[in-house]
């Protein structure tokens, strides 16, 4: 760990979140690779003299001492200076060269400079992204290898993987220890390699019990064999691919931890680098449940238009067992046959069978609720869908949204990718995002540092804003889209507001046609990709009624250009913010299926403190009831659900 390594580390510990100086969290280190990534395994112990944090799983160990600290940012700065000083003294002599008014102009220039130095001296506290990640480079004792061992012959007889095939792949047996038999056990071992070098092992017994190194890095399997290659194959497990590469298809990876959640956090780094050039993606799963949902994210991740899946026929449930039932010809023919994905537009019940199974058997999808009880009495949301909100300006149609997506994401894991012109310059949008999650005014004497760090970190790899450089149309913002889709799992596509797009309206074309035409690519985008669109759009302008100064509540229909806004989209909502009450009235004016709701109205509060909305009673002129009571729960620490609290953000003992 080099020295800034070692600081950027230091400053994260020291800016989570603590009610004493010696508390208890997972470790940053091996947590991930753990069967319990929750278990608090690293202590930290701080104090006003330095501290030190040690994993008791992993033996990860860090130590500080504030003094040394101290006079390492002295040193540091003393260079910084002297680059400053140096640099002053280059440009004053070349100004003695120019004329007087160049002198006087190039004065002012050393005096800025003197100040940015100053300014540089006073640095505001730094707060890493996300914990430094250092993996664990695998070390394996050769004296536990195992020549020509019982596992090795039930990978020839048992599994029918032919030796040269082992060989080639350098799979070895050895003695490891296994926690779940709490013993040295004969192991199977599958090396992850990148480019040529070890990133991880995993070992694996007869009965089939498993284990990867503590604190290396997941990564897929056999990756190097798909670099730069056209087509690739992706299986679920190790045995699976070699079954592959025994029938002759070289270009296969197996997922790193199984069908073990459709979590593809591994999978981030390798989008770009090894999946991107690819025109062709075999998905050769196995078929039991676990294996259909991984299969699915890696459609949504990877791209349906080049994804096919492998059907391995009754009796069989994966490729090994394809190849035991069969042979390796059979197998190579199997999967080269593997099955496009359904055509667009074209299906039939069949092709919903799985689904219309869990309906019948478990009845509709509830859908997401926002924890919001009056909103949620009208409307639940499900991915796929088109929601549209509108208002007057000034009625708070992007607060709201902001409430919605937020909400989502906390309770969901459903993140959030935005093209808000309006929400500019991004902190200031972002500042709203922070103080609406932890419920308190983002400033230094309201939100503690640690707080602010928290949800800073959080929201990094949950929120992404989309500003193109080309252009704003609606063909540069959807493909940004997308890929954040694919690398980031984006869940929410929030487009405010719809007349912020650089629109290009063919000669051919009417207003109505060319709105309905780009609702209908907004729709088809949210059921390709799988995701929550939400759309805001507003009205075109009102009258108001005689003798009133308010503005009526718009509809759905009052929307500008088209009627298509209202037609066409799966949920509307009119948000509409009466002063003189003091309360918000969000009126759930569509929803397409009825099981995920109907129309109807909810009343909020909005605090002008943190940004959220309270629900409260209609108020009116003859009916005033009590303040609702405000909410100022730091969401991150009071209402995530246990198993997201893993990014090293929760204190304890």
């Amino acid at each position: 760990m080099t020295r800034e390594e070692h600081a950027d580390y230091v400053r994260w510990l020291k800016s989570l979140p603590r009610r004493k100086d010696h508390f208890r969290m997972p470790c940053p280190e091996c947590s991930a690779t753990r069967s319990n990534p929750k278990d608090p395994s690293f202590s930290v112990h701080i104090t006003r003299e330095g501290g030190w944090a040690k994993c008791f799983h992993c033996d990860f160990a860090i130590a500080w001492n504030e003094d040394e600290m101290w006079k390492r940012e002295q040193k540091q700065q003393d260079r910084e200076r002297q680059k400053q000083q140096k640099d002053a003294s280059q440009h004053h002599n070349t100004a003695q060269r120019h004329d007087a008014a160049s002198q006087h102009h190039n004065t002012s220039q050393h005096h800025d400079t003197a100040s940015q130095h100053h300014n540089t001296a006073q640095r505001k506290p730094h707060i890493p992204l996300q914990p430094p990640v250092h993996y664990v480079c695998p070390v394996i004792n050769k004296n536990k290898q195992i020549m020509n061992g019982e596992m090795m012959e039930y990978m020839v007889g048992r599994r029918g993987i032919p030796m040269d095939v082992l060989t080639r792949m350098k799979i070895e047996e050895r003695l490891e220890f296994l926690p779940q038999t709490g013993k040295e056990e004969a192991c199977i071992c599958f090396p992850y390699l990148e480019d040529g070098v070890m990133k991880n092992m995993k070992f694996r017994d007869a009965a089939k019990h498993f284990k990867t190194v503590k604190g290396a890095e997941l990564i897929p399997w056999n990756i190097d064999a798909i670099k730069g290659k056209e087509k690739c194959y992706i299986t679920e497990g190790e045995i699976d691919a070699l079954s592959l590469i025994a029938a002759g298809l070289e270009e296969v990876v197996s997922v790193p931890n199984g069908a073990g959640g459709a979590n593809l956090q591994w999978l981030d780094r390798f989008v770009e680098s090894h999946f991107d050039d690819k025109t062709e993606i075999i998905l050769a799963m196995d078929t039991d449940k676990r294996g259909v949902e991984l299969r699915d994210e890696l459609v949504r991740r990877l791209g349906v238009d080049r994804c096919k899946v492998v059907a391995w026929g009754e009796g069989c449930k994966d490729a090994n067992e394809y190849l035991l039932k069969y042979d390796l010809p059979r197998l190579r023919q199997q999967v080269e046959q593997a099955a496009e994905i359904p055509l667009e537009g074209v299906f039939c019940p069949m092709d919903e069978w799985d689904t219309l199974m869990d309906i019948y058997y478990n009845g509709m999808p509830e859908g997401a609720d926002t924890g919001l009880e009056n909103l949620d009495r009208l409307i639940k949301f499900e991915r796929g869908f088109v929601l549209t909100v509108t208002g007057v300006p000034g009625s708070g149609k992007s607060e709201f949204v902001d409430e919605i997506a937020m909400r989502l994401l906390l309770r969901h894991d459903w993140k959030v990718g935005y093209f808000s012109p309006e929400n500019t310059p991004l902190a200031y949008h972002y500042r709203k995002l922070i103080r609406r999650v932890v419920g308190k005014r983002f400033e230094h004497k309201g939100m503690p540092l640690p707080e602010a760090g928290q949800a800073i970190r959080y929201l990094a790899q949950s929120v992404f804003s989309i500003m193109p450089k080309e252009d704003f149309s609606v063909e540069s913002v959807l493909r940004i889209a997308a890929q954040l889709v694919s690398r980031k799992g984006v869940k929410v596509l929030v487009v405010d507001p719809f007349n912020r797009f650089e629109h290009q309206i063919p000669d051919w074309e009417t207003e109505t046609q060319y709105i309905s035409r780009i609702f209908d690519e907004f729709s088809n985008f949210a059921v390709k990709h799988k995701v929550l669109l939400i759309l805001v759009a507003h009205p075109t302008k009102l009258r108001r009624e005689p003798g009133s100064k308010r503005w009526p509540v718009p509809t759905l229909y009052d929307i500008n250009g088209s009627a298509a806004f209202f037609n066409k989209t799966d949920y509307g909502m009119v948000v509409d913010r009466n002063d003189e009450l003091g309360q918000v009235l969000v009126r759930v004016a569509k929803v397409r299926f009825d099981h995920l709701g109907g129309p109807g109205d909810a009343f909020f509060a909005f605090s002008t403190y943190n940004g959220r909305y309270t629900p409260t009673e209609e108020r009116t002129l003859d009916h005033n009831p009590p303040e609702p009571k405000w909410e100022h729960t730091n969401f991150l620490t009071e209402k995530l659900k246990p198993e997201q609290q893993g990014l090293g953000f929760n204190e304890g003992e």
